[in-house]
């Protein structure tokens, strides 16, 4: 509890986007918000919410978005001791918002990779490989005074007394998110995205934390996507499935493997594994040997030229890959890299009014210099 108010238990805010089917000019708008000079932003980092909470009684807390199956936020600050420097110079009555992340290697699944697994099988691949960082975006109690009913830009002004406490006990594992506006705040998300950044996440003026919620234009996160559709077929080729799985629904997740004696299994086995069983929990698709991604490529004269892999497909498609040899597919994706390919595509949706020599290069290409 920190000023009567149980942080533990308050849900987290969730971010606005605009819908996949939304009519209007999405880019306009987005800009239109950015220049009104009505929001704040600052930069969103591709990692794993958690919320840190250091209690009047100076218990500390490190919490994840969902519960556990036992209905509680599972506490793992004991999973990142590398921040404790940080933490343990904090006042009692603390609470900050924040991602856990790899700066040189950004996305929520190489968090979970680390967070998801056993107190000292997380420590001892931290120990082996990269730490993971924390950043800092939010302040909703400091010093033993609840700050989450107080708008945007009075929570943050204490991210200034955050860096203070940061620098005079210097931890290269803690950073603290820096807010513009304006024409600033658009320089910055193009500065970003040039830098292969995931984007920005504006909030209104005025607003006060609304745990749980999603209010439309209070908040929205803003990435880059190509601007043009492109259509393509899948070639037939697909990538081995990944075997560890690395969600969040490790509790109640139902395929696993023994490691010692090789047989795959299904059924709840987080309590053994959890307790040192060799159980070792796998995808889906490689519990059923389905494929992990599909190839999809484009037209170049006579000759098929592959542009990238889909993810994210369904189990039918995964299940039976082959017979999408040759199907026409419309992706969107956030930029065509210079080597021609194509970063987190994504299916749009299929085109059967399409045939493959439809899916040239010369039309792909033309989707790159627009």
């Amino acid at each position: 509890m920190i000023d009567n108010v149980d942080f533990h238990n308050l849900e987290a805010q969730k971010y606005w986007s605009f819908s996949k089917s939304y009519k209007g000019d999405i880019k306009a708008e987005t800009k239109n918000m950015v220049f009104s000079n009505e929001y704040i932003g600052a930069r969103k980092i591709d990692g794993a919410f958690y919320k840190f909470i250091k209690n009047d009684d100076g218990t500390m807390e490190l919490l994840g978005r969902n519960k556990s199956v036992n209905g509680d936020y599972l506490n793992k600050i004991e999973w990142i001791p590398q921040l404790n420097s940080f933490f343990n110079e904090l006042p009692n009555g603390t609470c900050l918002l924040g991602e856990l992340y790899f700066p040189n290697n950004e996305g929520s699944s190489n968090v979970t990779k680390i967070m998801g697994c056993l107190k000292e099988k997380a420590i001892a691949r931290q120990d082996k490989g990269d730490k993971l960082h924390y950043y800092i975006f939010d302040v909703l109690a400091f010093n033993g005074e609840s700050l989450y009913q107080k708008n945007i830009e009075d929570r943050i002004t204490y991210l200034y007394d955050i860096n203070i406490i940061r620098n005079a006990n210097y931890n290269e594992y803690i950073d603290v998110a820096k807010y513009y506006e304006g024409k600033e705040l658009w320089e910055q998300l193009q500065q970003i995205l040039s830098n292969g950044g995931e984007g920005i996440v504006i909030t209104k003026k005025g607003t006060c934390y609304q745990p749980g919620k999603r209010s439309a234009r209070q908040t929205l996160k803003i990435k880059r996507e190509l601007q043009e559709t492109i259509d393509c077929f899948f070639t037939g080729r697909a990538t081995a499935p990944t075997k560890e799985y690395t969600g969040k629904e490790i509790e109640t997740w139902q395929y696993w493997l023994n490691e010692r004696t090789g047989e795959k299994i299904q059924g709840e086995y987080y309590k053994e594994y959890f307790e040192g069983a060799p159980y070792t929990p796998i995808t889906k698709s490689y519990f059923n040997n389905w494929a992990g991604s599909l190839e999809i490529g484009v037209v170049k004269e006579d000759k098929v030229i592959p542009i990238g892999y889909i993810s994210g497909l369904s189990d039918e498609i995964k299940a039976n890959y082959k017979d999408y040899k040759g199907k026409v597919i419309e992706v969107t994706a956030m930029e065509v890299l210079e080597t021609g390919g194509l970063r987190h595509a994504k299916v749009k949706q299929f085109r059967p009014d399409l045939t493959i020599k439809d899916c040239t290069w010369e039309k792909y290409m033309s989707n790159e210099n627009k």
